[in-house]
């Protein structure tokens, strides 16, 4: 992937900010005395979704000690917040496996299957709540609603901060943090970073970039006003070309016939007399008819961004930017560049899922037109 996105000159190249996560928090629970926990953990599982009995066994120590009747959960090696699940189900009914464990009708099939000590179930317990800030996070960028490339930085750093070491810290919980901060630290760096930071500052819910310094933040909104003058120095030539081709077309398709008689005969075409300017024009145009630099328009509306409050963070950026279009006309067209990125690439993928479930066996004979359409359907129109 990266040497195709490099090949067809698309970048920067911004990665899935989820699959980072995951790989992340993978090298965290590769940790060895993380990964002996999880082992034990997967081991008394396996043990109770095998034997019938000692399924029933458990369903009445659930019943007797008032625990819900939950199912122990299975991790998969691939998706790391099932390893998550599996502990904290685990933690929920510790007391409830313990007693089945010692209860005489499985005693026997379960010798070799113990349960977590003291300090086991303290690391367990700390393990939870260090991955359930990283859980959080990949459930924020799987939603589809508005997970746009301006939350990477804002959840990095929010990663960043809770790996930080403590003196707290068992021993277990602190070469987890290592772990999962050595992995991640070294992701989205140089223009790649820039570029996030850009994207960052230009969402409202963001714009104050409170990580950085004043120094930083200032390279920031200069990055960005030279993007803007980019973007004007390009758009009128773009506009001029635009409107020649529709001039051209325009006098073609109406006037092909009679231009080219004219054009025989030598008439000359007619044109229109320049517009004489008015008194008013005459005394005053040279007072008041100044067009403001753009480099100046760029700044004064770069700062009147800077002074917004930031909106709540509920609340979605590409609809207080559609909202507010008029009020910022140079920023506007930037915010579609960055904006228009997402965060991930998990609604996308989702779209093949959802092109599975379609096509099926016994559907195998639909168009490939009406598989469109119904995708289409499924993932843009809402059920009230």
């Amino acid at each position: 992937m990266d040497v195709a996105v490099r090949e067809a000159g698309f970048e920067p190249h911004i990665k899935c900010f989820a699959h980072t996560i995951n790989l992340a928090t993978q090298a965290g629970l590769g940790v060895a005395h993380v990964a002996r926990l999880l082992e034990r953990v997967r081991r008394v599982t396996a043990f109770f979704h095998r034997s019938s009995t000692a399924a029933v066994v458990l369903t009445s120590k659930q019943k007797l000690l008032q625990l819900p009747p939950h199912k122990l959960i299975m991790d998969v090696t691939t998706r790391w917040n099932s390893s998550l699940d599996m502990l904290v189900r685990y933690l929920e009914q510790q007391a409830a496996i313990a007693a089945a464990l010692t209860s005489p009708e499985i005693r026997q099939n379960a010798r070799n299957i113990d349960t977590l000590d003291t300090y086991d179930i303290v690391n367990a317990e700390f393990l939870v709540k260090l991955l359930n800030p990283l859980k959080t996070a990949t459930t924020v960028l799987c939603e589809e609603n508005r997970p746009t490339v301006s939350l990477i930085v804002p959840l990095k750093n929010m990663i960043e901060e809770n790996m930080a070491p403590n003196d707290s810290d068992s021993p277990i919980v602190a070469d987890t943090k290592r772990a999962i901060l050595r992995n991640i630290s070294g992701r989205y760096s140089g223009d790649v970073y820039n570029y996030l930071l850009e994207s960052t500052v230009l969402d409202p819910r963001f714009q104050s970039l409170l990580q950085l310094d004043c120094n930083q933040r200032e390279a920031v909104f200069q990055r960005i006003q030279k993007r803007v003058q980019q973007l004007q120095q390009n758009q009128p030539t773009d506009e001029k070309s635009m409107e020649r081709k529709e001039d051209a077309s325009a006098h073609c398709s109406t006037h092909g016939g009679e231009g080219a008689l004219e054009a025989e005969g030598g008439a000359e075409s007619e044109e229109e007399p320049a517009s004489k300017k008015t008194a008013l024009e005459d005394l005053l145009g040279d007072s008041f008819s100044k067009t403001e630099q753009p480099s100046k328009g760029i700044e004064r509306e770069t700062e009147l961004y800077r002074r917004e409050a930031s909106i709540p963070l509920s609340c979605c950026p590409l609809t207080w930017w559609r909202e507010n279009s008029s009020k910022y006309p140079l920023l506007s067209p930037l915010v579609k560049e960055y904006l228009s990125i997402p965060a991930t690439s998990v609604p996308s993928e989702r779209v093949f899922s959802t092109a599975g479930d379609i096509v099926t066996a016994q559907r195998s004979q639909l168009l490939p037109e009406n598989v469109d359409m119904l995708i289409f359907l499924k993932k843009n129109m809402t059920i009230s």
